[in-house]
């Protein structure tokens, strides 16, 4: 058992919170019962986990799976977690290498991790897969995680400079865009659709702007000035999820 928050290998996972070491080691760190559920329903590949020594369902479930596991005081625990007050476990997490597929595209470019997260659950929530672009955050940021409850291993995700060229590229903007009502007929159903979603407060860069095919606004009526980014990304997401799937008659209205 691991006593002390300064013991070197808990030292050691503790870097895992910083971008650069999860990009050079290809490891993140996974926090709470249902992450880790998550991924080894999905086979990642975890390869370890620390818990406390009363916390016998994660003791259960690495005997199950053959997972390494290592008993920690709470001490220990607090330094390598993300919340204030864990429970753990704590699993050391093989960042999964999946590739989109070539279908629609949430192209998610916020530095904000609870957006992020939450973005990516939106994109695994209408089959669609993620791309990140110059100025998000770490999408296997251990916050970044924890707001994708899961979504992260259902979704294939890649790091890209722009959108490929055959694709029709959408963008949300507060207002003077397409309200989403009005949608349908300007959507091109023989081309991947990339939506991108950038910072609430600065949008996107002159030059992804220069990309875009058709920008789109979610009308509102009770005098907000705007939604955050990942309110409003979740909302057009689900149009365009609705409107393909319309188009492919992949579902009948009731």
């Amino acid at each position: 058992m691991i006593l002390s928050r300064r013991n070197p290998r808990i030292a050691e996972l503790a870097r895992l919170h910083r971008a650069r070491h999860r990009r050079l080691s290809g490891r993140t760190l996974l926090e709470g019962p249902h992450l880790l559920s998550e991924a080894l329903a999905s086979d990642g590949e975890v390869l370890e986990v620390l818990a406390l020594p009363e916390d016998a369902a994660t003791r259960r479930l690495c005997e199950q799976r053959g997972i390494p596991l290592t008993a920690v005081s709470r001490e220990a625990l607090g330094r390598i977690a993300d919340t204030k007050t864990p429970r753990g476990p704590v699993a050391v997490l093989s960042i999964p290498r999946k590739r989109p597929g070539g279908g629609d595209t949430l192209w998610i470019m916020v530095s904000e991790p609870g957006n992020a997260g939450t973005l990516i659950r939106t994109a695994a929530a209408f089959g669609w897969d993620v791309a990140t672009g110059p100025g998000t955050v770490d999408p296997w940021a251990p916050k970044v995680l924890r707001a994708g409850a899961g979504g992260h291993f259902r979704v294939a995700m890649e790091q890209v400079e722009e959108p490929p060229p055959e694709a029709m590229v959408l963008a949300a903007v507060p207002r003077s865009g397409v309200p989403l009502a009005h949608l349908g007929p300007l959507l091109d159903h023989s081309r991947q659709w990339w939506l991108i979603v950038g910072e609430e407060s600065r949008g996107i860069s002159p030059g992804h702007a220069e990309r875009v095919d058709l920008w789109c606004t979610v009308p509102m009526s009770g005098g907000t000035e705007s939604l955050n980014a990942a309110a409003a990304g979740a909302i057009i997401c689900h149009r365009l999820w609705e409107l393909r799937a319309c188009a492919g008659n992949r579902f009948s209205r009731t």
